[in-house]
Parts: C-alpha cells; structure tokens; sequence
C-alpha cells in the first residue's frame, strides 16, 4: 500500500510539473532555450539515446531538423524520417496527432522509437522523435500519457515563440516588434485572454486603484465542471477547443474597455471587473453560468454540453488606510467557488470581501 501510495505521489508531481512548462519559459525565449528544457522533461520521463526536433518550415511547409540530442545523430534522424515517410507511418502519425510507438527503421539494432506529434487547434508545428533503449513492451501507457502532456504544452510554446521569430522578421521597426510581443507574452497561447503574467502585473494596480479613489472593484473565480472528463472521452484538442470558445463566451458578455479575463490554470479563469459591486458581479456571473449551460459545443459531429461554477467577491467603498491584497482577494474569491463546487456545481456563490487585518 505505501508503495502504491508513493507512486501516486510521484505521477502528481510530474503531472504538476509538466503542467507548469509554460511557467518555467522567460519569454521571448529561442527555439534552442525551450528545446532544452523539453528535452529535460523528456529525460525525466524516459530513457533516451536520441532525441530530435523537427519543426515545419512555413515556406517549404517540409519538416525541418532543428535540434537533435547529442548533436552528431542529425543524419541518422534525417534518415529515420525520410523512411518513416516512405512507408507512409510519419503521415498517419500526423494526421492524427496523436504520439505513436513504433519500430526504428534507420537506426541499428531493434529499437524502439516515440513520436510525438506537435499541434494545436490551428496547425502543425513539428514532431519529436524519440529513440529510446527501452523494449516496447515496457513502455507503459501511463509514460505515453505524461510523454504527450509534455508535448501539448512544448507546442503552445513553441507557437508563441514561432510567431514571434516572424514577428520581429516582419517588422522593419524593432521597437514596434517589441510592443507586439510584449503584448503577445501576456496573453494566454491558447484561449486568447490574458495569462497569470499579465493577472500578476496588473492586479495589484486595480486594486490600488480602487482603493485610492474609493470606488468598488469585484473578482470571480470560474471553474468548468468535470472538464476532466471531455479530455479522456473526447481527447485533449476537442478540450482545447471548449476552453477557447468558453473564453468567446465569456469576452462577448463583459466590458471590452474594463473588464479583462486571465486563464488563471487549466481549466480555471479569474474574471477582473472594475468599478463593479460584488453584487453585480453576482449577477453577472449568474448571466455568464446560464449561457454557459445552455451553449452546445460541436466536435466531429457530437454535441457537447459543460457547466461552470463561479465564486465571487469584491469591496464596494473601503475606508482610507484599508490594504487588500491581490492574493487575499483571490484566496476569498476561491473560498467561494469551493462552496459553489461543494453544493452541487453549475453554481454561483457570492459574499463581500473581509479584510484580514
């Protein structure tokens, strides 16, 4: 029983510390900067003897041999891929985006390569190949499902470090690049609404604008219910695909010129509302669950239905000398959506912030 116990422990920590990726990249970050630290990844799950990284020329549309781990393997890699495309595996692979063990074919003896496909909802970016010592047979399911974990978050990455090598070859002026990008890293790669970058910078400035001209400033915590369960029926891109267009529902339905969204982890987002009382932000979070239940998610031909649960709180007038902070705030807020989640889900539980000090 400990044993078991302490392999649950340790498939939860990776589980958490592949899901922090995009969290350990300085962006703007090269190509070369977050390959390392994918391939440090790779390394903690599996044992490798090659490890290649093929990325799409946007010209040539060709896949590419930009990284291989050690460096001197990049003719066998390129010929692994030329077979693999011969006998038409590299396609299939592809085209179902989905990572595949399969027999090398260029390298010597009987060994076991990993391939694991790079996309997100809009395209393909690349692929990884690993080779590894391991027998096929031992690789467990459970390595597969952290191996591919691992490369959805390497690809959201590295879309948003593609994105800004064109960028910043587009753009004759660098200054006016600089603008852009630093725009683009506060921004969520996936969903479009601003990430934990841009929630930490900016919070403490609405609070304290709030607090200084004594006008009301209100926070929700939304969480979508069971999303766990539309990944392992329905996979992780149709996922993908219900957290951006749950985001589309969120930003049709608040101020485009005050209010702001910031994914804020997974499957949960914090919705900033300035010059808003927490019992309008009740209300309005009302209106936001409603249409969240009622809306159809469509993925290849099924119909997909979700709920979300809201804890909101906020302060209307706080006297002169009052100090909140963004993470008590949030902590509140939290202990909302708990009580929304404990009494069933599809809720809204709302209540004034109470100062700690």
């Amino acid at each position: 029983m400990t044993e078991q116990r302490t392999a649950l422990l340790e498939l939860i920590d990776k589980i958490e510390h592949l899901g922090q990726f995009q969290d350990r990249i300085d962006f703007p970050a090269t190509i070369g900067q977050i390959w390392e630290i994918f391939l440090g990844d790779v390394r903690s799950l599996i044992e490798i003897e090659v490890c290649a990284l093929f990325v799409v020329d946007d010209v040539s549309h060709e896949f590419v041999l930009e990284h291989v781990y050690p460096k001197d393997r990049k003719t066998v890699c390129r010929k692994e891929v030329d077979y693999q495309i011969e006998c038409g595996i590299f396609s299939w692979i592809i085209n179902r985006r989905q990572p595949a063990l399969i027999p090398a074919l260029a390298f010597e003896n009987e060994k076991s390569i990993v391939m694991l496909p790079l996309s997100t909802i809009k395209r393909t970016l690349g692929v990884v190949m690993v080779k590894t010592p391991i027998k096929e047979s031992f690789i467990t399911h459970e390595i597969i499902k952290l191996l591919t974990m691992l490369a959805k978050q390497y690809s959201l990455v590295l879309e948003n470090t593609l994105l800004y090598d064109r960028l910043m070859k587009k753009h004759e002026s660098l200054e006016k690049a600089s603008g852009e990008i630093r725009l683009l890293s506060r921004k969520d790669s996936l969903t479009g609404c601003y990430n934990r970058a841009y929630l930490n910078e900016h919070l403490p400035h609405e609070i304290k604008r709030a607090l200084r001209y004594h006008h009301p400033l209100s926070l929700a915590i939304c969480d979508l219910d069971y999303f766990k369960k539309v990944n392992d029926t329905y996979g992780h891109l149709c996922g993908d695909m219900v957290l951006k267009e749950f985001v589309e529902c969120i930003m049709s339905l608040i101020r485009s010129d005050m209010d702001w969204l910031a994914r804020y982890g997974g499957e949960e987002f914090l919705l900033v509302l300035p010059e808003t009382t927490f019992k309008n932000a009740s209300r309005l979070a009302e209106r936001l669950r409603k249409r969240i239940s009622k809306k159809v998610f469509k993925w290849e031909g099924k119909k997909i239905s979700i709920t979300a649960s809201f804890g909101v709180t906020g302060f209307d007038n706080y006297r002169p000398g009052e100090n909140i902070s963004p993470d008590d705030l949030i902590e509140m807020a939290d202990q909302y959506l708990y009580q929304a989640k404990n009494q069933g889900r599809n809720n809204v539980v709302s209540g004034s912030f109470l100062s700690k000090d």
